[in-house]
């Protein structure tokens, strides 16, 4: 240990170059799972046995026998156990004993390149047991696909894309699912948000007419049974939970930014333990991030790719091989490399920012370790109000629990999209038969044309496959593709598009920046070109107005009316802001740019609606909208701890009349806001720590300013946020308007 302490004490040394420093450690020291029986005494097969003693697996773990026992008996059983601790063994034996008794089963992975680096793993099994394995996904052939057709697999792995679109749309890859008696759904934590919607919807598109069994697992993730048969949309249910990590030590190391670049820490820290001879992922949560952060490791003479959704197949192929070849010193990632994704051993995992969830982080920390060497998870905390929030704070970091998945089962986009694939797959439904929010769903679609009904009973038109195509399981929206010319550079959806290809912005993809011509709202386009300028980045300057609200729930929070609800948001840029890319988060902009023109999205999404008092100590408009505006921010910040929310995930506004919604930023909803609801007084009070602790004049990044903040964070007092909220706390005197009024301020 005495090693341990000279390595991160010479790495706090080479930090202070930067003025950051190591400010908390903590040494976890995880243990093997409780042992079960031998395999000799399962009951299974002899050639199965055979199979996992020859592939050294002589003894299992109480938890996988447990786990085979169940799925064996036919139970819906969600297995949460951590990377590298044998919960793929868990359901991959019942799966194998299914399959050798004829039985045909559904493996299905959240994303295509990580099942098919499972395959491997699979046959080392199967092809001992005489059992089939086959992979349709969008990669398969024409000739392999006529080849399991016509052979069916004993195992089929796939992922849930291809199940949403080939039901309908292949009678080969819709007969060899309805063939199927078991699903199993791998990496479940994925599912949050928009895709835990769409997953909600597969799984009753599967159950109708049937009911399949449902096998999922996990390395992380928290919740009840009734969240499992809630996101499978089940009657029955429950989890059984392994261990948190693999055996071994790992360094768990709180880093203090102390105001410095969190992308030049993570950078030259990489670039530090490269030196050391120790490969690391560099986490980070925004592709744009990734590409800057891998740019900036440049300058320290080693070699980091990126690795991240939005780059085509065979570049992050490329990466994973040289990182498993070692022939880079290390990545930087978005969350793509949560997964278990091979990538050979990793020595150190380097976090630029707290992840957005307890889960998120120790799934990013499981990535590192290797076998009887001690694996380091480093973490920048910088000046957010929540990062401000855990320096000050430490042990609460680590003794955050483990969330549930958030998703919102009810958004009707995600609804009518599966609708429409069911219709496609059926060709004629009849309405009595569909759940509540599909019929919600049909005077809408049949207004556009995308259904007809007649007599109780709705039938496909030519424009149901038309809009089914549009349709994607990683989003509730539109899409926007970015274009250098004919090349296609990027893409993203609406709204966060919005904030992406704004006309003058610089957009950063493969190390390259470019700068946006025109954003094409009508054509679904941004006409962008590359850029010699590398030295900047933009934010855009916005507002945003609530159009229409209709409440769902009510009850009251320190005595204030709050709702939680659908509403209509519009969202207006009306400019953009210059920064400098070497400059610190607490700089103020180089140059701000107004359009002539501004340009506007509207959408419904689902939100909390609070109806603040205006307190007599309020002398005047001014003073109201500082104290909610900066109320709302440290909200949302407050959010990550209570909601496991990003700092994308939620959205707010601000009136001078108290009046604040905060709102899922995704089209629909994504459950976030819905788990901030819940939790709000927990929110409130963080909120206050962190507004009352700080000690800036009156308002920093540490408190109340917000990196998305529309209008580069003017209109704020931490001052005002923290008598407003001490005072409601304290339930002090207040008068409350009834009415909503003013210009609003995000």
């Amino acid at each position: 240990m005495e090693q341990l302490d000279d390595f991160l004490s010479d790495v706090s040394k080479a930090l202070a170059s930067f003025s950051a420093k190591i400010v908390h450690v903590r040494t976890e020291t995880s243990m093997d799972p409780d042992l079960g029986p031998p395999v000799i005494s399962l009951e299974i097969s002899q050639k199965l046995k055979d199979a996992l003693i020859q592939e050294g697996i002589q003894r299992l773990y109480k938890f996988q026998a447990e786990a085979i026992e169940r799925i064996m008996k036919g139970e819906n059983l969600m297995i949460v156990s951590g990377t590298g601790t044998g919960k793929t063994e868990a359901f991959l034996i019942p799966a194998v004993e299914r399959a050798m008794s004829g039985e045909k089963v559904v493996l299905v992975y959240p994303a295509k390149a990580l099942a098919r680096d499972q395959v491997k793993r699979i046959r080392r099994i199967t092809d001992k047991c005489d059992v089939t394995v086959g992979i349709f996904d969008g990669d398969t052939s024409e000739k392999e696909r006529r080849e399991l057709s016509d052979s069916p697999p004993d195992l089929l792995v796939t992922n849930p894309d291809m199940v949403h679109r080939g039901l309908p749309l292949s009678d080969r890859f819709s007969s060899l699912i309805r063939e199927s008696s078991m699903f199993i759904f791998d990496e479940v934590h994925v599912y949050e948000g928009v895709m835990g919607a769409h997953l909600r919807w597969i799984s009753e598109r599967l159950a109708f007419d049937r009911k399949p069994q449902i096998v999922a697992s996990s390395a992380t993730i928290g919740g009840t049974d009734f969240l499992f048969k809630e996101l499978f949309g089940l009657s029955s249910g429950s989890l059984l939970r392994g261990t948190l990590r693999r055996k071994g030590v790992a360094i768990h190391a709180l880093i203090d930014s102390n105001g410095s670049s969190r992308w030049i820490l993570s950078a030259f820290l990489g670039a530090y333990l490269a030196r050391k001879g120790l490969k690391s992922i560099i986490f980070v949560d925004s592709q744009q991030m990734a590409e800057v952060t891998a740019k900036i490791t440049e300058r320290f003479h080693v070699k980091f790719e990126v690795h991240r959704a939005g780059t085509d197949k065979e570049y992050r192929i490329r990466v994973e091989e040289m990182l498993r070849e070692g022939k880079i010193d290390g990545v930087v990632a978005t969350p793509t490399l949560e997964l278990g994704i091979d990538i050979g051993s990793i020595d150190c995992v380097i976090m630029s920012a707290d992840p957005p969830s307890f889960t998120k982080y120790v799934q990013r920390a499981g990535r590192a370790g290797r076998r009887n060497k001690v694996a380091f998870v480093f973490t920048i905390l910088g000046d957010s109000p929540i990062e401000s929030y855990y320096l000050r704070n430490p042990n609460e970091f680590f003794q955050r629990e483990l969330l549930p998945i958030p998703f919102d089962p009810t958004n009707l986009e995600v609804a009518k999209m599966h609708l429409l694939g069911m219709l496609l797959e059926r060709k004629v439904l009849s309405e009595e038969r569909l759940p509540d929010i599909w019929k919600r769903a049909l005077p809408e679609l049949e207004c556009e044309g995308y259904l007809k009904r007649n007599n109780g009973f709705i039938f496909p038109t030519h424009l149901t496959k038309t809009k089914f195509l549009e349709s994607s399981l990683r989003s509730s929206g539109k899409i926007i593709e970015a274009f250098d010319g004919k090349r296609k550079v990027g893409e993203r959806e609406l709204p966060v598009a919005l904030y992406e290809f704004y006309p003058g912005g610089y957009y950063l993809a493969s190390k390259r920046s470019y700068r946006v011509k025109i954003l094409d709202l009508d054509k679904m386009r941004a006409e962008l070109e590359e850029s010699k300028i590398t030295d900047f980045y933009t934010k855009p300057i916005y507002t945003v107005d609530i159009k229409e609200f209709k409440e769902i729930n009510r009850k009251k929070v320190l005595n204030m009316d709050v709702k939680y609800g659908e509403m209509e948001i519009q969202e207006i840029v009306t400019g953009y802001s210059m920064y400098s890319m070497s400059g610190s988060s607490r700089d103020k902009p180089k140059r701000e740019v107004f359009y002539d023109e501004p340009i506007s999205f509207s959408y419904k999404t689902k939100g909390v609606y609070i109806k603040h008092p205006v307190m007599e100590w309020m002398k005047n408009v001014e003073e109201s909208i500082k104290a909610f505006h900066a109320t709302e921010h440290v909200l949302i910040a407050s959010a990550r701890v209570v909601a496991g929310a990003s700092q994308t995930d939620l959205s707010g506004v601000s009136y001078p009349s108290g009046d604040v919604a905060i709102y899922d930023s995704t089209i629909g909803g994504n459950g976030i806001s819905a788990l901030l609801y819940d939790r709000l007084e927990s929110a409130y009070e963080i909120s206050k720590e962190i507004t009352g602790n700080c000690t800036c004049e009156d308002g920093c990044p540490k408190c109340v300013y917000s990196p998305y903040c529309g209008n580069n964070n003017r209109m704020l007092s931490r001052k005002l946020s923290y008598r407003l909220i001490k005072g409601l706390l304290e339930d002090e005197g207040k008068e409350i308007y009834s009415n909503r009024w003013g210009e609003p301020v995000v």
